[in-house]
């Protein structure tokens, strides 16, 4: 299993449609942040020009990075519009296998067959 940890960002009158979209698109671990914009301005028009920001986190298989990818253009924008930004982080080298299991929402207890 390839695990990602996953970051997105934006306005925060947006949380509430990220959150969905990434739930419904196999997405595990979701925590919201709140965040402030403290970027340059050319950097905030890109963002998004709202300077409250919520900062999303969530472990993800690499297998359902295309269709979050999707999701978060179709219901956000992102990537055509400046509404925020996503990234992700691979997590395989700091995270023994059943803290994997667990962000994947495994059962850590399991052993793999």
């Amino acid at each position: 299993m390839k695990l990602e940890y996953l970051f997105v960002v934006v306005d925060k009158s947006k949380t509430r449609k990220a959150t969905e979209a990434l739930s419904e698109s196999g997405a595990n671990a979701l925590n919201v942040m709140p965040g402030a914009g403290t970027a340059p301005t050319s950097l905030g028009e890109v963002l998004g020009g709202e300077s409250a920001k919520s900062i999303i986190t969530a472990t993800v298989e690499s297998r359902y990075l295309p269709s979050i990818k999707r999701k978060l253009e179709d219901v956000l924008g992102l990537g055509t519009k400046p509404v925020g930004v996503a990234f992700t982080v691979p997590i395989r080298k700091v995270a023994g296998r059943a803290t994997m299991r667990i962000l994947a929402g495994e059962c850590a207890e399991e052993e793999e067959q």
